[in-house]
């Protein structure tokens, strides 16, 4: 993963530490709950997974996801009591419109690997 200093414009090289895919339940995942999003009319039908154990207090990974089709609605990671992410999903659409997307600037081709400080993260970090 490549991470940009926004003030800067330094790029820079970040091992990401877990995979991570928005469109996979992990299968050792706890159903949490189902509910409906939305109101009369127009709403949709979603389950909450975790990775909440028998025995533990706290998760560290919640997921909601469209009960049709599985689509990623919101997710939450919880590093510790003050690192949390959180990111919901909108607008999705099949396939990619622009691949480009994924092309990091030519300015992080000479990039060298550096490890992050914890309170050193911007916007772009993943734990």
């Amino acid at each position: 993963m490549f991470q940009i200093e926004q003030k800067t414009k330094v790029c820079s090289k970040i091992a990401l530490t877990e995979a991570w895919d928005p469109f996979d339940i992990p299968q050792n995942s706890t159903f949490e709950d189902q509910y409906i999003v939305g109101g009369p009319g127009d709403n949709v039908e979603v389950q909450e997974w975790s990775d909440r154990k028998p025995a533990r207090k706290h998760e560290t990974w919640v997921g909601v996801y469209t009960l049709k089709d599985c689509y990623p609605v919101q997710e939450t990671y919880t590093k510790n009591s003050s690192v949390t992410t959180s990111t919901r999903f909108f607008d999705l659409q099949l396939g990619i419109s622009d691949p480009d997307v994924f092309t990091p600037p030519s300015t992080c081709q000479s990039a060298r690997p550096e490890r992050m400080a914890q309170h050193d993260c911007s916007w772009t970090c993943r734990f």
